[in-house]
């Protein structure tokens, strides 16, 4: 799974790299320390509304997806995550994979690994932003204002990945953004495409053990991502 994780690149950065065309409100401020509920980074390119072509946009968005049809908000408090697996089929998920695909940048993210005495947290990180698979939706507040939220997809780990944590997050390969961001894209056709390349998306990643001060939500800096003595 995917739980905390890392987005300390600025925003004009992000903008360039996923060629971003319009910037929302209220982005996060960087953080080494990103944990669910809190807002997020994401970029959509939601289908037009007239014959004008799509809109790239970077927003900020509450991890952990809220469905249009949720009575109450905590329901995002469970689905920070989505499995690959049942996605597609699942009322929380199927929308979101249908027209409503997302990627969420990330430097790079945290995994605990069960240690002989207890869990030791490690980063796992590219040299360039990572762009997770994700998947969001709108949901009306009860005073009237539109809710983005999001939730980011998991995998079965691979490789030297799998020795930490049976799951991952869906890695998309730079060459899939844009056929997984186009709301026009059969969406099964998509999660299916991105999934079958994320071995190969991830496979130059490294990993480290680090200090456990990141299991407290509070804690944040650059020092979070430094390896373990």
């Amino acid at each position: 799974m995917c739980g905390r994780y890392v987005l300390a690149t600025p925003s004009t950065d992000l903008v360039a790299l996923f060629e971003v065309d319009e910037i929302g409100e209220g982005l996060p401020e960087p953080s080494w320390n990103i944990a669910p509920t809190t807002r997020v980074a994401v970029v959509v390119e939601p289908a037009p509304r007239d014959e004008r072509p799509p809109i790239r946009r970077l927003e900020a968005a509450r991890w952990g997806l809220v469905p249009a049809w949720a009575k109450d908000v905590s329901v995002g408090q469970r689905a920070f995550n989505a499995r690959v697996e049942s996605a597609a089929e699942k009322p929380m998920f199927r929308d979101g994979v249908r027209s409503r695909r997302a990627l969420v940048p990330a430097d790079g993210w945290y995994e605990w690994q069960q240690g002989a005495e207890a869990k030791v947290p490690h980063y796992v990180h590219g040299e360039a932003p990572l762009s997770l698979a994700g998947l969001y939706a709108w949901w009306k507040q009860p005073d009237g204002s539109w809710l983005l939220s999001a939730t980011i997809l998991t995998t079965a780990a691979e490789g030297p990945l799998a020795a930490i944590h049976e799951r991952m997050p869906v890695v998309v390969a730079p060459a899939m953004r844009d056929a997984w961001l186009d709301p026009e894209e059969d969406g099964e056709a998509a999660l299916e495409a991105v999934v079958a390349e994320a071995p190969e998306a991830a496979g130059g990643l490294a990993m480290h053990a680090v200090g456990r001060a990141v299991g407290n939500v509070r804690a944040n800096g650059p020092e979070l991502v430094a390896p373990a003595p």
